[in-house]
Formats: structure tokens, C-alpha cells, sequence
């Protein structure tokens, strides 16, 4: 089908916040109407009413599916004590009224989590931090740590002072070893400067599905955030989890990031026509570059700055989804799922792995992600306009590069010949908002569930992940000298070198 001439037909679907091109994807809408037939179950608005209305079954956990009840602001949070404190919270501490237990003013955040924990919020309050609502002159820094080897901490504790400093401890379980080794050296480094019962009194937030975890822990009932178990880590940017972001742009502005996602759920739900639905044209338009064009992999190429952590996070919601070769019925499967998600800033990538998409050997598929215009508020009109300008110059390359990638380049000399036939979307807003950003983001989730309703997984469980964890506790005994395990030659040699 595929046919990579110059495009003299454009292929865009429009809503409110986030428009969808893929004029360069070869496929008429009539084409992708009868694969749709083909690949949607028939039961599919069903399945999107669920979803919708938090009642698909994500079978594995037996349980419901709830994280898209969490884009309403009323339902984002209860605190420990059955109050809701999520706006409370935000409120104090970026007015600077929240102080510490020596009485000195929150300055900083550091919010210590792991996956879900961690992508989804350090992604949100890079990407809008320039639209805080400050209503006072109190500035707060959010930092972010997740790895559990410390490095990141290593960078972040000199630069904070244990006086000023409330640590966020983000863990849906309260269990995650990655988690509490982070907190563990927190509370050595904390020893000198504040004793435990007035770190926990002053210092800490828990955020978690678990709060008799939470309150073993010492946390009190008022600076407890629950959200509920049905709500997997990896959709839960939308609850509690979410907290980091509110902390950076203000509840006002979180709440206009929930009503964009929000507004993407209902035109997911409301839109049968699959040719104009876009979480469901990106899904199918995957599942037909995964079987029919034997393409394993998908590059995620933003080309705003603000949305540079767009990769990463796509790498877990879409590979810890629907990476499995097993249906939710325990059935094994033969035909391919999940792609492999990769990809970077677009303009960076073109001075570094875009020598291989144009000319390498790999065939692959790519999301173009574009802002069209930027006001840059904060700035003078000189600096803003120079800034407008910089915009213009990151999207004509974006096109560019989308457009070389689609229908190549033919030339005598080899070196210069570009294969082309590479299948891409667009997808653009006018400008990045926190309406438009929760647009973009709930897209990829709702095209993820579709894919997964195709390809009959269930979305919603990791048992791949849990298995590691297992073997790393046994390992992690031996190393502590607690168990005289042996395991293969390679790993029993790396452990007594240790």
C-alpha cells in the first residue's frame, strides 16, 4: 500500500487541543477504515465506555481501571486522614507559608520516586513550568531522584539546605527498594541538622496507594496523599503522583492540565469514525506498521525543548504495556505486540542519530511532535521575538526532516541518496499549554489501550519487571554476605569481586 511520492493530499484530524497529520503514513482514510474493521473488536465502544468510566477489568490484579477518573480535580486525592489536601498543600508551600521545623520557609522539593513515580511528573513540570501562576514573590525548586545506585542524589543533596527542604517520598506500594535506598541516605545526610520526628513532622509528603505503609513509616495522616490502587503507576501523573507538577505551575494550572486530558477521553469516547478519532488512527496506524510493514520500533522526535522528556515516559507507558507475548486470557501469542520506543529532542537528534534514519540501513516509524507558535511571557519583546523566531526555525526542520524521511532524496552520487519510505505522524498544537500538554500525554494512553484491546493484552499488569526484582534480592543477599547462593559463573565471579 505504501506509496512515497510527494503527498498531494492532506490527512489531519483537529480538536480543541491537539491535531493529528499522517498524510506521510501512505494510507487513505478509506484504507485505514477497512483494516479498522479488520482490527477493532466489536465490542470496542464498549471497551472505550469502561475505560472511560473506570470500570475495565484489568484481569491479571483483578481489579478496575480507574486513572482516567483522576483527570476531575475533586477526584485527584484524599489525604490519609479522609480530607483532601492535594490544593491545601500546594497552596501552603508555594506561598512559602509551609516552614520546616526549625521555622525557615520551604524552598525546595525533591520529589524521590521510580518509574511512575518519577517520569510522569519530572516530565509535566519541565514541560510547563513557565506557565506557574505565582501569586507571590516565594520562589520553590522541584528536584526530582530515582535512581538507585544515588548518583542522582549525589547531585542534588549539595545544593540543598535540610532546613528549607520537604522530600516528597512517591511509591504506590511504599515497598520500592529503589525508593527507600534514596530515602535511607537522605536520612543519614538529614542526621547532623534535624532529628527523624522533625524530618517526618515538617519534612516529608507520602504519596501511595498504601497508607498503613505510609504511617509505619512515621508519616503523618495530614501529609498523607492516597490514590487509589486501581490507578496504575504508570497512568497516575493524574493523582497524587502528580504533586510535583502542582507544586511547579499551581493548582489553577494542574487543574487546566487535567480538563485537556479530560477533553481528549471524551473525544476518544464519543468519536466512532476511526479515520477521526486520534488516539485511535495512532493505534491503528501502529498495529499496521508492527504486522504489515514488519517495522519493531517507533522514535519519538518532539521538536520543543519543553517536551524532551516526552521519550522516556513513552518508553514505559507503552513498553510496559503492551511489551508481552502472552494475551490477558494467559494464551500465548505468535504475532507481534508492543514496539520498542525510543527517540530524543528532534533537534538535537538531528546532529546525532539522524544520519541513520535518513541513510542507515533500519527501517523504523516516527512521531513528529510540534509547537507552532510561542508567546514567551516574562521576557522583552526583543527576547520574545527572538524566541518566536527560534520556534519557527525548530518547526521548519521538523517538517523538513518528516518530509526527507517520507519521500526521500535520489541523487547520482550515493552518498547523497536518501531511501525515504519511512512512515511518520505529525502531531502539532498551536501552543504548548497545560491544556494541550494533557491532550498530548492522554492520546498516547487511550492509543496504547487500543492497541492492547487489538492485540488482546492486558495493558494494565508488568509481570515482566517483577521477576528481576526477585532475582536482584537474592543476589543483593550473597553480595550482603547474608546467603551463600551460587549462581552461574559470570555472576558468582562479579559477586566476589565485590
Amino acid at each position: 500500500m505504501v506509496n512515497n511520492t510527494p503527498t498531494t493530499t492532506t490527512y489531519t484530524v483537529e480538536t480543541e487541543f491537539l491535531n493529528l497529520d499522517y498524510s506521510y503514513q501512505g494510507l487513505t482514510p478509506e484504507q485505514i477504515s477497512d483494516y479498522a474493521q479488520t482490527k477493532l473488536p466489536a465490542n470496542f465502544t464498549k471497551l472505550k465506555q469502561q475505560l472511560i468510566q473506570g470500570e475495565f477489568k484489568n484481569k491479571t490484579e483483578n481489579r478496575n481501571v480507574s486513572h482516567v477518573l483522576n483527570r476531575s480535580i475533586h477526584n485527584v486525592v484524599k489525604a490519609g486522614n479522609g480530607k483532601n489536601r492535594f490544593t491545601e498543600i500546594v497552596r501552603s508551600l508555594r506561598s512559602g507559608q509551609w516552614l520546616g521545623a526549625t521555622g525557615k520557609p520551604i524552598t525546595d522539593v525533591v520529589n524521590i520516586g521510580v518509574g511512575g513515580s518519577d517520569l510522569g511528573p519530572m516530565m509535566g513540570s519541565f514541560a510547563l513550568k513557565e506557565f506557574a501562576d505565582d501569586n507571590s514573590l516565594h520562589t520553590l525548586h522541584t528536584h526530582f531522584v530515582s535512581s538507585m545506585d544515588g548518583g542522582q542524589l549525589y547531585a542534588v543533596l549539595p545544593i540543598i539546605d535540610p532546613e528549607t527542604t520537604l522530600f516528597i517520598i512517591a511509591s504506590k506500594s511504599f515497598g520500592t527498594i529503589d525508593t527507600l535506598a534514596n530515602v535511607n541516605t537522605v536520612k543519614q545526610w538529614l542526621q547532623p541538622h534535624l532529628t527523624e520526628e522533625q524530618w517526618l513532622s515538617r519534612h516529608v509528603i507520602g504519596v501511595s496507594a498504601n497508607n498503613q505503609a505510609m504511617t509505619d513509616f512515621g508519616i503523618p495522616p495530614s501529609q498523607q496523599l492516597s490514590f487509589a490502587d486501581s490507578v496504575g503507576g504508570r497512568f497516575s501523573m493524574w493523582s497524587a503522583i502528580g504533586l510535583p507538577i502542582a507544586l511547579t505551575i499551581g493548582s489553577n494550572q494542574f487543574s487546566k492540565m487535567l480538563d485537556g486530558a479530560k477533553a481528549m477521553d471524551e473525544h476518544f469516547a464519543e468519536v466512532d469514525d476511526p479515520t477521526q478519532n486520534i488516539p485511535v488512527l495512532l493505534a491503528l496506524l501502529g498495529v499496521y506498521n508492527r504486522e504489515q510493514r514488519n517495522i519493531n520500533n517507533v522514535a519519538i522526535l518532539p521538536y520543543d525543548g519543553r517536551l524532551r522528556y516526552l521519550p522516556s515516559y513513552m518508553q514505559q507507558l507503552d513498553m510496559e504495556s503492551n511489551g508481552k507475548q502472552a494475551t490477558h486470557d494467559n494464551q500465548p501469542l505468535t504475532t507481534p505486540t508492543g514496539p520498542i520506543i525510543w527517540g530524543g529532542y528532534g533537534p538535537n537528534g538531528q546532529h546525532a542519530f539522524f544520519q541513520h534514519l535518513h541513510q542507515g540501513w533500519d527501517t523504523f516509524t516516527a512521531d513528529f511532535l510540534a509547537v507552532l507558535h510561542r508567546h514567551a511571557p516574562g521576557f522583552s519583546p526583543a527576547v520574545q521575538a527572538a524566541l518566536r523566531e527560534q520556534q519557527r526555525l525548530a518547526v521548519s526542520n521538523c517538517l523538513a526532516h518528516r518530509k526527507l524521511m517520507w519521500e526521500g532524496h535520489t541523487s547520482d552520487d550515493a552518498r547523497n541518496t536518501y531511501i525515504g519510505n519511512h512512515p511518520t505522524n505529525l502531531l502539532y498544537v498551536d501552543e504548548l499549554t497545560p491544556h494541550s500538554f494533557g491532550a498530548i500525554i492522554a492520546a498516547y494512553e487511550h492509543k496504547v489501550f487500543t492497541q492492547g484491546v487489538i492485540w488482546g493484552l492486558n495493558s494494565f499488569d508488568q509481570p515482566g519487571v517483577e521477576k528481576g526484582k526477585t532475582c536482584a534480592t537474592d543476589i543483593l543477599k550473597v553480595i550482603d554476605g547474608q546467603a551463600d547462593t551460587t549462581f552461574d559463573a559470570s555472576t558468582d565471579s562479579i559477586i566476589r569481586r565485590m
